[in-house]
């Protein structure tokens, strides 16, 4: 068990992550989001592979709205963020 999960602490790899995500998903920044792997914070701890972060833009393309995204459950458990959006 790592020590987040025994002493509840969110490690600043997760932290600056989660962080670095959300400028870029509330600018509407694709782009950056999409270079992930180069340019976030964090890297590789806080996603070693793809399918907990790619699904992100499965969403954006059923979007009607980049703009409209809104951070819906925040916080995080076991070190992790929960963070979950909500588009139009």
């Amino acid at each position: 068990m790592t020590q987040a999960m025994v002493e509840g602490k969110v490690p600043g790899w997760s932290r600056d992550f989660d962080a670095w995500a959300w400028d870029a998903i509330a600018a509407g920044d694709v782009d950056t989001l999409a270079s992930f792997r180069q340019k976030a914070p964090g890297m590789p701890y806080s996603h070693p592979t793809v399918e907990h972060f790619t699904p992100l833009f499965v969403t954006f393309g059923a979007s009607q709205d980049l703009a409209s995204a809104r951070s819906v459950i925040s916080g995080s458990m076991w070190g992790l963020s929960r963070r979950s959006l909500e588009l139009t």
